[in-house]
């Protein structure tokens, strides 16, 4: 979650370690370097706004993407802190290409809509 918010500047933040997202039931992969850690997603929003990008030097990965990071970064705030899903929160609605109904949207899919709706509402009053 970290890895996504830092990917689109949504943080100042650095992650101490490479966020990796896997599927419920999906094989949680052991990794030693760089220091990763795994969250464990529901199977059914698993996919769920998860797109392929590309490092410097053309090397595929995937990534979920800004709104997804956003709303992510609110509904699990025990996860990166209450804080940081609110500045990525204020730096996405700073974007010009921002869409708060699509936020709205996704968090309403996701079961994010009660940590998103006061908090979206607060910035664009």
């Amino acid at each position: 979650m970290n890895s996504a918010l830092a990917y689109w500047d949504l943080t100042d933040e650095i992650p101490g370690r490479v966020h990796v997202a896997v599927s419920r039931g999906a094989h949680r992969p052991v990794i030693s370097t760089p220091p990763t850690k795994v969250h464990v997603f529901d199977a059914r929003t698993f996919e769920l706004e998860r797109q392929q990008a590309s490092t410097d030097v053309d090397e595929p990965f995937w990534i979920y993407s800004r709104e997804r990071a956003v709303v992510d970064a609110l509904r699990l705030p025990r996860l990166v802190g209450r804080d940081v899903g609110l500045q990525a929160l204020r730096r996405y609605v700073n974007q010009s290409s921002a869409s708060p109904a699509r936020l709205t949207e996704l968090a309403r899919d996701l079961g994010g809509a009660p940590a998103l709706g006061p908090a979206l509402e607060a910035l664009l009053s």
